[in-house]
């Protein structure tokens, strides 16, 4: 690759969001001055990297060997000055930034990567840089509580605002501290909603969160009411509307919403009879509405309704996300319609085909994408547990 004065510079390419971006990018002419920074020892084994991740969403061969290895910059978010030296970074004009360590854990490294890193990460580009735009993905769920219930992108969190998770509280600092220290940084920020499965490939690239949805159906029962709704958007939609905001010439705002919006986000009820109609079956019949503590009351039942696990992070996992499913909450997406972006499709419109996809692993299984963090003891335990249900089902 020859040195151009246009790089596109990709970071989070081997995760679920940043690999629909270059699964949408690899086939666009542009793709020969696309850079990607990942974490591996040296060059060929980062392209391997990405190559694993762009085969989840079912890219071609012809396609991924497109893919060259000096197209990798062999870095880390925890460790920038290891590659501040890399003479391509100063011709690098555009930024998506989807690296971050997401879910539900709090690894000793979830801080240092989503808020120190970042920001130093930005700080190296706003200095070496002729930077056009640097679009950073941000999480919808920074509003933190309390929020109005159609939450928009004038709406600015209190600085107590309480966090479910820890992931959450980092990203609006980071957002807070890209603004505040580098006020000169061409900065947008793309706050996505929650992002669950793909149109074209359902769970295939990854069950993240799916499987919140199938633990309410097998139980029967969930903290949220039917007809409470939910804000979901697919990880390909997501892609595109990232690429969109990154191709306009001009932004009318710094911030938007990549959502569902209130008026394409899907009640509980509707999601149901998507999952059901997807798999042949019957919606769920004489469904309640119960607290975390009746749910919690059935935990001599969880191996039998979600494979082999740990009961103790099932139950952690039930006690936050069945605070999320209660919020009934959505993200106004006019912003992002008005720059011209297409609307979001409804969850109900490819719920089934996550539902189909996912149908190869028990719903312990699928939670592990989630679990990032979780202590040692415990990870190990349910590796353990894994491989074991998947000998049982040989």
């Amino acid at each position: 690759m020859k040195h151009q004065s246009d790089y596109l510079l990709v970071t989070g390419s081997t995760g679920f969001l940043g690999g629909a971006v270059i699964a949408e990018l690899i086939g666009q002419p542009r793709w020969s001055r696309v850079l990607l920074l990942v974490r591996a020892p040296d060059a060929a084994t980062g392209r391997g990297r990405v190559v694993e991740s762009l085969r989840k969403f079912s890219v071609t061969q012809d396609l991924c060997d497109r893919l060259q290895a000096d197209q990798i910059i062999c870095g880390d978010l925890c460790s920038v000055p290891a590659f501040s030296d890399d003479a391509r970074l100063k011709h690098v004009t555009e930024v998506i930034n989807c690296a971050a360590l997401a879910g539900f854990g709090k690894p000793k490294t979830l801080w240092p990567t989503n808020v120190d890193g970042t920001l130093a990460f930005a700080r190296l580009l706003h200095e070496v840089a002729p930077l056009r735009r640097f679009l950073h993905v941000g999480t919808a769920m920074a509003c933190g509580f309390p929020a109005p219930q159609v939450v928009t992108e004038e709406f600015q969190p209190a600085l107590d605002a309480i966090h479910l998770v820890t992931y959450t509280e980092s990203k609006i600092e980071c957002e807070r501290r890209l603004r505040a220290d580098l006020p000169g940084l061409p900065l947008v920020v793309a706050r996505a909603s929650i992002i669950v499965g793909d149109t074209r490939f359902g769970c295939g690239p990854s069950p993240s969160i799916f499987w919140v949805f199938s633990m309410a159906r097998a139980l029967g029962e969930f903290t949220c009411e039917l007809s409470d709704r939910v804000d979901v958007v697919p990880a390909d939609y997501c892609a595109r509307a990232l690429l969109h905001l990154l191709d306009k010439p001009a932004l009318s705002h710094d911030l938007y919403h990549i959502s569902a919006g209130p008026k394409f986000s899907s009640s509980f009820g509707e999601i149901d009879a998507a999952i059901a109609d997807g798999l042949g079956e019957e919606p769920t019949r004489d469904y309640r509405q119960v607290d975390y503590e009746t749910i919690a009351e059935r935990h001599s039942e969880f191996q039998a309704l979600f494979g082999p696990c740990i009961v103790s992070v099932m139950l952690r996992a039930i006690e936050l996300y069945g605070q999320y499913a209660a919020l009934d909450m959505s993200f106004d997406n006019q912003r992002l319609l008005d720059e011209g972006m297409a609307p979001p499709p409804r969850f109900t419109d490819y719920a089934g085909l996550c539902a189909r996809t996912a149908l190869g692993s028990s719903i312990a299984e699928q939670m592990q994408y989630d679990f990032k963090g979780i202590s040692t003891r415990a990870a190990q335990a349910l590796a353990a547990l894994t491989r074991s249900s998947v000998k049982v089902a040989v």
